[in-house]
């Protein structure tokens, strides 16, 4: 990895695509069958815990195209690191797309789908994720 904090626990079942662009702070914890493309860039900060089942992109592929085999050599142009800040919660069958940033201290409810940057201290749900309330941390 390109930084890796101290009691860090990813589960053996993990898979990690290209982990020398992958960053991650201390006390973090990674469970079962996550899948995480670090392809451009991932960055979790310090004391978050991501569930099972949670896929997590920094990589995406050419929207318009007949053939997105073909077009690889493109996918950088839509393709965007993935930013999770410190003590967030991320639920179980979650996915966080290519360019997304979590503040501090949010929760992603299980099965959430998120597409867009999510605020410090807010709990967002569904698919697409949307926002249900602020935490009073």
């Amino acid at each position: 990895m390109k930084s890796c904090g101290e009691n860090v626990n990813i589960d053996p079942t993990c898979t990690i695509i290209i982990p020398e662009n992958m960053e991650i702070g201390d006390n973090c914890l990674i469970s079962s069958h996550t899948t995480i493309y670090a392809t451009f860039g991932v960055k979790i900060g310090k004391n978050t815990m991501i569930s099972s089942n949670c896929g997590i992109s920094s990589y995406n592929h050419k929207q318009n195209s007949l053939n997105r085999l073909a077009d690889v050599n493109e996918d950088f142009k839509f393709s965007k690191p993935v930013n999770i800040g410190n003590n967030v919660w991320i639920g179980m069958n979650s996915c966080i797309l290519p360019g997304v940033t979590i503040g501090d201290n949010s929760i992603i409810g299980s099965g959430s789908v998120v597409n867009k940057n999510i605020p410090a201290n807010e709990v967002w749900v569904g698919n697409p994720a949307r926002y249900i309330k602020t935490l009073t941390i």
